[in-house]
């Protein structure tokens, strides 16, 4: 128990010791603080509301129709072919009496296959990479 007294003495030296250099550091954070009045009026507070973006209307533009006529001119053999055969398709199954339709032999196109311009183009598209 006689050991008991000093042991208490030098905790609470060292609390104390501690405590103030708490103090002394509490005081130079203030002093980097700038220092501000305190103002008496409240001070208003605005709140920025995001505007809403603003749409404005499109305008399309309408697409020109192609007549029939020059579409059916520009359609492949193949494909004049194909609706032909589904045309009579139809008029079989619906058992009407099937439409004539007449293909002039002259403006007939044929599709012409360049063996020289397939490889060419094969070979463009096939390049090997080094």
């Amino acid at each position: 128990m006689e050991n008991f007294l000093p042991a208490l003495l030098i905790i609470g030296g060292v609390i104390y010791k501690i405590y103030s250099e708490y103090q002394k550091e509490q005081e130079k954070a203030r002093r980097r603080m700038p220092q501000t009045p305190p103002s008496t009026q409240p001070q208003e507070v605005f709140e920025q509301r995001p505007q809403p973006p603003v749409i404005e209307p499109t305008i399309s533009l309408p697409i020109p129709a192609i007549p029939k006529e020059e579409y059916a001119r520009n359609m492949a053999v193949e494909v004049r072919k194909a609706k032909e055969k589904a045309q009579t398709a139809v008029n079989r199954a619906t058992k009407t009496a099937p439409r004539v339709v007449t293909i002039d032999s002259e403006k007939e196109e044929t599709a012409s296959f360049n063996l020289r311009e397939a490889v060419i183009q094969s070979a463009i598209l096939h390049r090997p990479y080094q």
